[in-house]
């Protein structure tokens, strides 16, 4: 299995890479608003891509927040591809880059660790396996909906 990981120049391209992506990962993007705003975000967010034997079977997108710091804004990688070290290698593709710009913090939202729900379970064990903290929860978030508690995890780079 040949992997490279790239910047996505083509916003048309990461769009159609999520949509993708997103139909086939039901257990974490089912919500059809959710996803035409992420879709939305595709053609707009700084993207970059995992090519497995040269076809797209991941995208990650990256929301800059501050001149310090950066959001995983979306990650998605084929099931097909699940624990093969795809999201490990866009990961580590993407903090290479923002440590060369002198960002210094990687934040990403997910349900927060109370939840049960199994797939974000595993998401939650990803970002931790990754040097993921979890830094701020639903409770002391201003934004967040009871009825979806989210929690913010941090890596300071």
């Amino acid at each position: 299995m040949d992997v490279s990981i790239a910047r996505e120049e083509d916003p048309a391209g990461s769009r159609r890479i999520l949509e993708t992506l997103t139909g086939r990962l039901p257990e974490w993007f089912a919500q059809g608003e959710s996803n035409r705003r992420y879709a939305e975000q595709a053609e707009i967010l700084e993207a970059w891509v995992a090519r497995i034997d040269g076809r797209a079977g991941g995208l990650l997108l990256i929301k800059r927040h501050s001149p310090v710091s950066a959001e995983v804004y979306w990650l998605g990688v084929d099931p097909d591809h699940h624990r093969q070290g795809i999201g490990r290698a866009l990961i580590g593709a993407v903090e290479r880059q923002l440590r060369k710009e002198k960002i210094r913090f990687l934040f990403v939202m997910t349900l927060h660790p109370e939840d049960p729900y199994e797939p974000y379970r595993r998401t939650r064990l990803f970002y931790e396996r990754m040097g993921f903290e979890l830094a701020l929860s639903s409770g002391q978030a201003l934004a967040a909906s009871s009825s979806n508690p989210l929690a913010y995890y941090l890596k300071p780079l």
